[in-house]
C-alpha cells in the first residue's frame, strides 16, 4: 500500500506528549455484533423497532441518534459516537469515546424476546484503547468486559487477543446462544448487482481497518473551526448545512470508493467526521478523530470485495496513516486476510507472522495484521508510541464505579424476557 510522503516537520509535531483528560478523545471504537434467529411470525425481526426504541437503548451507552438512512436490508443510524446498523436478524453497534456499550445488552435481549428472536451469536471487540484509564465500567479492562458477559451468560464466554498484548492488539469476546449454528445461513438465491460473482456466504464476514497517525493534511481536512472572519481555519469557507460533510466525503476519496451507495455523512464541530453507507445487503462505516496528537480513522464493511489489496490500498489512501491494523472476523472460520505486501508498507515486527488467524468459539475465527508506513515515509516516534502502548497522560484519577456496576441480569432471566418496546 502506497503512502504519500509526510511532512517531516508535521511528523515531528506529532511526537508523544503529556496530555490532560480534557485534551483527549478515545477514537478506537467498541463494537457489538449480535446475531439472532428470527421468528417465522415476526420476519421483520429487529427492523420492527423505530428510532424511539433505539434511542432508549442507546441512552444506556451514553450516545444519541443524529440521522438515519434505510434500504430494503438495513436501517443505518449515525450516532453522536459512531454507528448502529439494524438488520432483521442482527444488530451491529459501535461506539467510541468513553461510551458504556455493554450496558445495552439487557435491553437488547428484552427487545429480542418481544420480537420472538433467539440469540445465535454475540461478538464484542475493540482495538486496544489509547487512554484505558479514562474508560468507565464495564470497560476499564478486557478482564472486566469479560466478567460482565460471564455474569450475563455464564462461563461459556470465549476470549481472544490477537496481536502483541503490549502493542496494537485487538481484544475479542464471543458468546454462542442455544440457537447457534455451525455455519451462517446462505444468501437468497436472487442476487442484485452488489452480490454478483461473490462467495455464497458473502456479507457474513466483517473487515475492519483501524488507522492511526494520520497525516497532518488529512487531520486538517476533517477539522472545522471558525475564525474571526467567519471562515473555518481549514479553509472550507461558509457552507450550508450538510455541505461540509459532503465536501469531506468527496475530498478524502470516499465518494469515489463507494459509487452508487446510499451515503449518510456528518461533520462535527470543531472537528471529526462520521459516515454510514448502504448498498444492497452491505454496510460501510467510517469514523475519523483528527486531533493530531492521537489521530485515528476506521473503516468497516461486510462487503467481501474490500478484502482485495487494491481496495484496501484505496481505503488507506483516503487517510494517509502511519499505522494500519486490519481484522477480518469470519463467522464460518474459513476466510482469512490475504498477505498484503507493498514496498512502502511493512509489518510492525519482522518476527511477527504475516497474518494471525485464530479460532473464536464454534466455527468462527479472527484474522489480524498490523503494518506501518516505511520509516522514510513517516515520523516513527509517533508510530512507535501508538504500537507500543497508550500515549502519556497527566495524572488522571481512575473513574469511580458507576451505579450500573450491580451484577447484570443473566440472559434468560426476568430482565431478558420481560418488558416491551420503549
Amino acid at each position: 500500500m502506497d503512502f504519500p510522503m509526510h511532512d517531516p516537520a508535521a511528523a515531528a509535531a506529532l511526537a508523544p506528549c503529556t496530555l490532560s483528560t480534557e485534551d483527549v478523545f478515545e477514537g478506537p471504537e467498541k463494537k457489538l455484533e449480535v446475531y439472532f434467529r428470527t421468528s417465522v411470525s415476526q420476519p421483520s425481526g429487529f427492523r420492527q423497532y423505530g428510532a424511539e426504541a433505539w434511542s432508549e437503548l442507546l441512552s444506556l451507552a451514553a450516545c444519541t441518534i443524529l440521522n438515519q438512512r434505510s434500504n430494503d436490508h438495513c436501517d443505518a443510524y449515525l450516532l453522536s459516537e459512531s454507528s448502529l446498523f439494524v438488520f432483521a436478524d442482527r444488530v451491529i453497534l459501535k461506539t467510541c469515546g468513553t461510551t458504556t456499550l455493554l450496558l445495552v445488552l439487557p435491553r437488547l435481549l428484552e427487545m429480542a424476546a418481544t420480537a420472538g428472536a433467539a440469540l445465535e451469536r454475540l461478538q464484542y471487540g475493540h482495538l486496544r484503547y489509547k487512554f484505558p484509564q479514562l474508560q468507565l465500567y464495564p470497560s476499564r479492562s478486557h478482564d472486566e468486559e469479560r466478567a460482565y458477559l460471564v455474569a450475563m451468560f455464564g462461563e461459556g464466554v470465549h476470549a481472544l487477543t490477537v496481536g502483541p498484548a503490549d502493542g496494537c492488539c485487538w481484544h475479542v469476546l464471543a458468546v454462542e446462544g442455544r440457537a447457534a449454528v455451525a455455519a451462517p445461513r446462505p444468501l437468497p438465491a436472487q442476487l442484485n448487482k452488489w452480490q454478483m460473482a461473490l462467495p455464497s456466504l458473502a456479507g457474513e464476514d466483517i473487515l475492519e481497518v483501524a488507522m492511526e497517525g494520520l497525516s497532518a493534511e488529512v487531520c486538517a481536512l476533517f477539522g472545522f473551526e471558525r475564525g474571526p472572519d467567519g471562515k473555518d481555519v481549514a479553509g472550507w469557507g461558509p457552507l450550508p448545512d450538510g455541505a461540509l460533510a459532503r465536501a469531506m466525503t468527496t475530498s478524502c476519496g470516499l465518494a469515489d470508493l463507494l459509487p452508487g451507495a446510499l451515503i449518510d455523512d456528518w461533520a462535527f464541530e470543531p472537528c471529526g467526521y462520521s459516515m454510514n453507507a448502504l448498498a444492497g445487503p452491505y454496510y460501510y462505516t467510517v469514523h475519523v478523530t483528527p486531533e493530531v496528537a492521537f489521530s485515528y480513522a476506521s473503516f468497516e464493511t461486510n462487503d467481501p470485495r474490500f478484502r482485495a489489496a487494491d481496495l484496501v490500498e484505496r481505503v488507506v489512501g483516503c487517510f494517509s496513516p502511519s499505522v494500519v491494523t486490519l481484522t477480518l472476523t469470519s463467522r464460518d472460520g474459513t476466510h482469512r486476510l490475504p498477505a498484503y505486501s507493498r514496498r512502502d508498507f511493512e509489518r510492525t515486527a519482522a518476527s511477527a507472522p504475516t497474518i494471525e488467524h485464530k479460532p473464536l468459539g464454534n466455527g468462527a475465527a479472527v484474522s489480524y495484521a498490523t503494518y506501518r508506513a516505511a520509516e522514510r515515509r513517516a515520523g516513527l516516534p509517533l508510530v512507535r508510541s501508538f504500537c507500543d502502548g497508550a500515549l502519556g497522560l497527566a495524572a488522571v484519577p481512575t473513574p469511580t464505579a458507576s451505579p450500573e456496576e450491580a451484577e447484570p441480569p443473566r440472559a434468560g432471566g426476568a430482565a431478558a424476557t420481560e418488558g416491551g418496546v420503549g
